[in-house]
């Protein structure tokens, strides 16, 4: 039995990436605010920039879970941990994911609570504030969106935390200027209802491909019919099966099969050797192990013994 456990390139694990960096900033901008807002809220007297201001200390729990994941995920494998750390922004991720879901259904209470018995707000001051926190949320977002890198499922998550926070602010600047010339005291809790609806949508995406990582589903775009074909173009292979395609994080592919090899003009490994280098052409695997057997006659049955 031929065996292939290829390892075709390194990686670099010592030094944090533009990602990490980019994460670490704007954690260190969204704590400075929140800051900020609760202080301003105090002074006022308005529940509103309270309320917003925990929302904020959601996106800075959210940022430092990504921050430290991200950190995580570039430490070296050991002994304990052959894989790495990868795993761990995609555990963020989920985290943030839950998070997320409980922050929309607090948001929806709250705003079917205050649709039901209408409270004045300080509306003034909550507009001023907001106003200072959707220009820094969006320059959160144009930061984190404008990168050369893919975003990861980790960042995913933390970019619908900041953006519902952007749109909670737009939502406090909507309601502001209804209550002020219209005197609509429902327009605060319409807002937020609708705010919760889109972080639900949110939350649900990343928490549907988190977890489809984390169970070791097949990765995205990947088909295995497709991947078991191509494997079988190949001149000497006969048979494949236990195929297996999975992810650690999102974008670092791995596979696993038992490949039955035919006699022909290349060597049993060789033969091997040639699928793999199909396999990371094909489909940019590169992390691959098989597992190989003769079959007799072109009879491969023997070999899922």
């Amino acid at each position: 039995m031929a065996h292939s456990h290829p390892h075709p390139h390194s990686h670099s694990h010592d030094h944090p990436s533009r990602s990490h960096v980019r994460l670490l900033i704007c954690f260190w901008i969204t704590a400075a605010f929140m800051i900020v807002e609760v202080l301003a809220g105090l002074a006022t007297n308005s529940l509103a920039l309270l309320s917003d201001s925990f929302h904020m200390l959601s996106d800075v729990l959210a940022l430092g879970l990504g921050v430290g994941a991200a950190r995580l995920s570039l430490r070296r494998p050991t002994a304990e941990k052959t894989f790495g750390f990868k795993r761990f922004e995609v555990v963020a991720a989920f985290a943030n994911g839950l998070i997320l879901i409980l922050l929309s259904v607090a948001l929806a209470l709250k705003g079917a609570m205050r649709l039901w018995h209408p409270q004045p707000v300080s509306a003034g001051p909550m507009m001023i504030v907001a106003a200072i926190g959707l220009a820094i949320n969006l320059g959160i977002l144009a930061w984190l969106h404008d990168s050369h890198e893919e975003k990861n499922l980790n960042e995913e998550g933390i970019f619908w935390h900041v953006l519902g926070d952007a749109l909670g602010s737009i939502a406090a600047l909507l309601a502001g200027a209804l209550m002020l010339w219209r005197g609509w005291l429902w327009a605060d809790p319409v807002a937020s209802l609708l705010i919760a609806v889109l972080l639900c949508f949110g939350a649900w995406r990343v928490l549907r491909r988190s977890t489809h990582i984390l169970v070791e589903g097949v990765p995205e775009g990947m088909d295995v019919d497709h991947v078991r074909n191509t494997m079988l173009t190949s001149p000497q292979v006969g048979e494949v099966h236990d195929l297996h395609l999975w992810t650690l994080n999102g974008r670092d592919l791995f596979l696993s099969a038992h490949v039955g090899v035919v006699p022909g003009d290349l060597t049993e490994q060789q033969a091997v050797s040639q699928l793999r280098h199909e396999l990371e052409d094909h489909f940019n695997i590169h992390h691959i192990t098989l597992q190989s057997g003769q079959c007799e006659a072109g009879d491969c049955s023997h070999l899922h013994d």
